[in-house]
């Protein structure tokens, strides 16, 4: 009877938090009038006059201004996340660090959307636990490491906001702001570690909307760590989720 290990980890479901960094009143909906609604303004009068109350020589009136939410027209969304196979092993290899399998089609990727073009954002991506039953494989003693070199690691591209197949190689890790995961970033159960971020504090970065991947078709552009001591001598099987992070502030 052949007896054989797999070692496989996919993406959880994405997650999209959006968190500026300033307090945001409710409102119902947006409207015309920034006074709709506000205590102490009569209705109908947003526009108008106030009573200036029953003292002849004082009186109270409003002025305010509202601002719609930009992220609903126009959204900074985390489009896809990426599955991580490193396929089938055997303790006898004698390995402790394992590639992806080749990607299907090219479509090993992290996408986001960003239509907004004026907000900083970042991505990271968070190991969740082994969910196999019975399993010899602890999750404390599995790690996933990235690698951003442009030879033979993930590497960052820009496109437009319309998927498809010609997104351009960028000339650095670093454009327009965008920057990947410093090399050797890797992530275990219960971490979190930044995949990718725009920043646009510096006036001289372009505030353009764009699409943005980093692809891992290249087996090498992520690996998964597990010493050789861990590793069982029976058929088993490591499956867990990544948790992946969209966070945007102003």
């Amino acid at each position: 009877m052949r007896l054989r290990n797999k070692l496989s980890l996919l993406a959880g479901s994405s997650i999209l938090i959006i968190a500026p960094c300033f307090a945001k009143p409710a409102v119902a909906a947006d409207d015309d009038h920034a006074l709709t609604n506000v205590s102490g303004v009569t209705a109908g009068m947003e526009d108008g006059y106030q009573s200036a109350g029953s003292s002849s020589s004082a009186g109270t009136s409003y002025a305010g201004i509202g601002y719609g939410d930009q992220l609903l027209t126009n959204p900074i969304t985390l489009y896809k996340v990426p599955n991580f196979d490193f396929g089938y092993h055997k303790r006898n290899e004698g390995k402790s660090k394992f590639q992806l399998i080749d990607s299907t089609a090219d479509k090993r990727v992290l996408i986001i959307k960003d239509e907004n073009g004026h907000l900083n954002w970042t991505v990271t991506a968070s190991l969740g636990e082994n969910n196999v039953n019975n399993s010899q494989i602890n999750s404390d003693d599995v790690s996933i490491s990235f690698n951003n070199e442009l030879n033979g690691g993930a590497f960052l591209k820009t496109a437009t906001l319309e998927e498809s197949s010609n997104y351009d190689p960028a000339a650095s890790s670093a454009i327009d702001g965008l920057q990947m995961f410093d090399q050797g970033a890797n992530i275990s159960t219960g971490t979190s570690k930044v995949i990718l971020q725009r920043n646009l504090n510096n006036s001289n970065n372009k505030k353009d909307s764009l699409g943005v991947m980093v692809t891992f078709v290249r087996p090498n552009s992520a690996n998964l760590n597990l010493d050789l001591d861990n590793q069982p001598y029976t058929a088993d099987k490591y499956v867990a989720p990544i948790t992946w992070t969209l966070n945007v502030t102003n």
